[in-house]
């Protein structure tokens, strides 16, 4: 019985596992069904989840790598084939027989024998027989036999030579077909291969017809995540102290963290958890595990982002980071000698500008073009009902539509394997492409607070033909005397930047020309030549994202 062995290297570790015979397939179909039945004979498996003290897998006391070869070996020629790898141990060749019968005059069926020879030469030497052997019965279904070959020290390589002693009958009266299958290069070592995750599959190989495709779906990961978080639940308890524990975690803002940090595949050996704003970073983990409705009607919820990834090539770093901040809506920069990450989600204003703190007080507005105005978009998403295979869901706007047309952008959803994600994804992307009026302007100092990704408030006098903004005389507890009188009435708001660098509001008491009395007290006191602006009901500061 011919075995075939494969093990995988699943990626790096530690992962989580959590594989059983369900979930782990050939050629797509599973090794056993949910009620335990086997759907492959002879089947065995074992998982290692890539521990730096994980024990070699017994069934692969070698390293072994099968190179098909599939040709027939005659009398006439002899099968040759160099062997460079100097780090080997031995070679195992395979021969395959289809049929193996003679049929005598009086049409009785017997066996047949073959004798052939394996030669090996050493860096470049003479051939030196090192097997002779002979197949001799009879089958009419494939025989395959192997033989391991130990290689001497080399500093070049070897040749391997198979010679067939048997001449070719050329009758059709026999059937002495003799094929070289395969050989395998193997390297004699029990490793443990540590901080890597295997997968070890053995299996009956007359099942198949070629090698098949080992699939698995397994928990993967283990990563950092706050000592607070239960990421089963997706519940967060009590006051998050800043301390970390390990588990596995679908939750795309820890993927994104453990990523950063890693000193092993990530940006660890350049930057450390102190240059990270892990108190953002919670904020955008807890807006991730927030229930949305999952789309499908019923009342069904759903965390409204998941990261199911799967990286399989090496990319530059930034391009990396970018990839799975865009998981939760997010982007990333570096400034102040710290990684910065932001989500487009609610958000509190960040810092206010007004002509008063934009040099010659001069907005300029802009918008795209109406061929950038898109209405539908095709997004693409991993379908795990179709073992993940690529499956694209159409995303449209009818008011956008009746308004421009059908204008088509395509978005792929990296680590989405929810259609209903995919369908939140489009609709975010029309959504935010449909707000596109822009607003450049030049400042001093005061433009390096906030960051891509802020939000900041624009009291413009010229677009909204009020007095709307300025800068503070003087301020006396919840007295705040303007540089102007303002267009502002009770229930108001008065927007101040304050030392600290953010903008907070609060609501107008009573004024009395240029003096603005406010309800509460700022947590700061605002200092002489603060910006301020006003924001009301009917008439409110515009809203810009840094990007």
């Amino acid at each position: 019985m011919a075995i075939a062995k494969i093990l995988l290297a699943l990626g790096e570790g530690e992962w989580a596992g959590g594989l059983d015979g369900t979930n782990i397939f050939l050629d797509g179909t599973p090794l056993t069904n949910e009620d335990g039945s086997s759907n492959f004979e002879g089947v065995s498996w074992e998982f290692r989840p890539g521990t730096q003290s994980q024990e070699y897998i017994k069934g692969v006391p070698a390293v072994e790598n099968e190179i098909t070869i599939g040709t027939e070996l005659k009398s006439s020629a002899p099968w040759v084939r160099a062997v460079n790898n100097t780090q080997l141990s031995a070679v195992r060749l395979r021969f395959g027989w289809p049929a193996l019968q003679q049929q005598k005059d009086n049409g009785d069926v017997n066996g047949y024998k073959i004798e052939y020879a394996i030669d090996v030469a050493t860096d470049g030497g003479a051939y030196r027989e090192v097997l002779k052997s002979a197949v001799d019965g009879k089958t009419t279904t494939l025989y395959e036999r192997s033989h391991r070959i130990d290689l001497p020290t080399a500093t070049t390589g070897w040749q391997l030579r198979v010679r067939r002693l048997t001449a070719n009958a050329n009758s059709g009266r026999i059937a002495d077909t003799m094929n070289v299958e395969a050989y395998t290069e193997v390297i004699d070592a029990k490793l443990r291969y540590p901080n890597t995750a295997l997968l070890y599959v053995e299996f009956n190989a007359k099942q198949f017809q070629d090698t098949p495709k080992v699939t698995c779906r397994p928990k993967m990961m283990i990563v950092r995540v706050p000592d607070n978080y239960d990421p089963v639940t997706r519940q967060y308890s009590g006051v998050w102290t800043g301390g970390f524990k390990w588990a596995w975690t679908d939750n795309p803002a820890w993927v994104f963290y453990d990523i950063l940090i890693s000193d092993r595949y990530g940006l660890g050996q350049r930057i450390d958890s102190t240059q990270v704003d892990e108190s953002e970073l919670y904020r955008i983990a807890q807006y991730c595990d927030q229930l949305v409705p999952d789309g499908r009607g019923g009342g069904g919820m759903e965390p409204r982002f998941k990261c199911d990834v799967y990286i399989q090539s090496r990319e530059d770093a930034w391009t990396v980071l970018t990839d799975f901040a865009a998981i939760f809506r997010g982007m990333t920069c570096y400034g102040q000698n710290q990684i910065v990450t932001l989500a487009d989600m609610p958000r509190d204003l960040d810092y206010t500008y007004t002509r008063a703190n934009v040099i010659n007080g001069k907005f300029a507005y802009s918008a795209s073009s109406e061929r950038t105005r898109y209405t539908t978009a095709m997004v693409g998403w991993s379908d795990p009902a179709n073992h993940y295979a690529d499956a694209v869901e159409s995303v449209f706007e009818n008011a956008l539509v009746r308004r421009y047309g059908v204008n088509q952008t395509e978005i792929t959803a990296i680590g989405c394997t929810r259609q209903s994600e995919a369908n939140r994804r489009g609709r975010w992307a029309l959504l935010s492409n449909s707000q596109d009026r822009t607003v450049e302007f030049s400042v001093g100092l005061d433009g390096l607070i906030p960051f891509p990704g802020h939000i900041i408030g624009v009291a413009d006098q010229m677009l909204s033909g009020r007095v709307m903004g300025g800068r503070i005389s003087s301020v006396e507890g919840r007295n705040v005397r303007l540089d102007r009188e303002p267009d502002i009435k009770s229930g108001d708001r008065l927007i101040v930047n304050l030392p600290s660098g953010i903008s907070q509001a609060r609501t107008v008491q009573s004024v009395n020309g240029r003096l603005v009395t406010v309800t509460t007290s700022y947590s700061e006191t605002p200092q002489a030549e603060s910006v301020w602006a006003v924001d009301a009901d009917e008439l409110a500061v515009q809203l810009y994202r840094v990007v």
